[in-house]
């Protein structure tokens, strides 16, 4: 049955190409979709996941990472009291203006971290060590906005005007961008406080490492009783502020949508394929049941087809996505294919085909041995 079916749907050339391509075009546009969000779900939360730590610590009322507040050195001494706190960082989150050579201005997202401890510095270097931002005034910015900043030849040792003072480029980053593709600007703490003009106590963030990460609870009731603070579990907070962005701005919603056309559209075009095959065999189908066959085994002839469409649609499919995760990230934009998104892609194509085959199946079922004699 398996030759029967793959040999008769091979052979109407034009109308397995079209169902081909449909499994092809909604394959790759799934995994595209898929990979977006996951990409922007990645970024909106990034640095929280980069930063690690145990708790994060931030003026009460701080939705998403964006939109802190300055803190001054007291809450972070109140934090480190707590015994189960073995360490306590700063992290500087900001948005500063940048000038270029032609005197226009832009704005990049300063991130200042503190050094030495191996716990956070500039992720997916190009060029460059983080050792090499220790100097003052030195900043790691990705390769993708050195044309944006008009950065004329090698932007290592490059010279940039950041809120009035003079910067030197120490370090490059690869395809580290916001979600927003705002670009970031990474330095050491004490930099970014010089940048802003800030005193050397104070942060956006304390982030709190623990002992023992079971403390964590006990550590966030003691800041919450601080009414000022708020403190929340490193993924907590990770996860709040995507569903934020992803959720609450509608771009989950959007690229949601967009998978399920793909899919609706895939479904639509390999159904009337599948069940144009199976019309146009339905004497041949009748004839096996007549010889014997049972309907178990007249439904695989189907399900076979869907298979074949399900396997090679979904493998050029593979090879678009990939090809086009080259493209989209020449504009910025991050698509990740984790494997946890080929399974989900993957797996929504063969449902898709199996969906598709469902007319076809039911028609098969209704086919009568008599058919033969007509």
């Amino acid at each position: 049955m398996r030759r029967i079916a793959l040999r008769s749907l091979v052979h109407d050339r034009g109308k397995f190409v079209a169902a081909l391509t449909g499994v092809a075009f909604a394959a790759a546009l799934v995994l595209i979709q898929t990979g977006l969000y996951e990409g922007f779900r990645y970024n909106a939360s990034g640095p929280i996941q980069r930063a690690g730590g145990d708790v994060w610590v931030m003026p009460h009322g701080v939705p998403v990472v964006e939109r802190s507040e300055l803190m001054s050195g007291a809450a972070r001494a109140l934090v480190a009291s707590h015994p189960c706190v073995r360490r306590v960082r700063g992290l500087i989150y900001a948005f500063i203006d940048t000038r270029r050579a032609d005197g226009s201005r832009d704005s990049f997202v300063m991130i200042g971290y503190e050094p030495g401890d191996g716990s956070f510095s500039p992720w997916n270097l190009h060029r460059g060590l983080p050792q090499d931002l220790h100097a003052p005034l030195r900043v790691a910015v990705d390769r993708q906005d050195v044309r944006k900043l008009q950065i004329a030849g090698d932007p290592v040792g490059a010279r940039l005007e950041v809120n009035g003072e003079v910067v030197r480029v120490a370090a490059v980053t690869d395809g580290m961008r916001s979600f927003t593709l705002t670009p970031f600007l990474f330095t050491e703490i004490r930099n970014a406080r010089r940048l802003l003009h800030l005193s050397d106590d104070r942060a956006h963030y304390w982030i709190a490492d623990l002992d023992d990460p079971r403390c964590a609870d006990d550590v966030v009731r003691y800041l919450r009783g601080h009414r000022e603070l708020d403190a929340v579990p490193a993924a907590r907070f990770a996860a709040k502020t995507e569903r934020h962005w992803v959720i609450g701005s509608g771009a989950g919603g959007a690229l949601a949508f967009s998978a399920a056309l793909g899919l609706v559209v895939g479904v639509i075009i390999v159904g009337q394929s599948l069940y144009s095959v199976t019309r146009e065999h339905i004497k041949e189908l009748a004839t096996l049941k007549a010889i014997g066959a049972s309907d178990a085994e007249i439904v695989t002839f189907v399900l076979w087809q869907a298979l074949l469409l399900a396997t090679c649609g979904g493998a050029v499919g593979l090879v678009l996505a990939f090809l086009a995760r080259a493209g989209v990230t020449l504009l910025g934009l991050t698509l990740l294919l984790t494997p946890q998104v080929l399974l989900v892609g993957l797996g929504s194509v063969v449902a898709m085909c199996v969906l598709a085959s469902l007319a076809s199946v039911h028609a098969v079922l209704r086919v009568e041995a008599a058919e033969v004699f007509k």
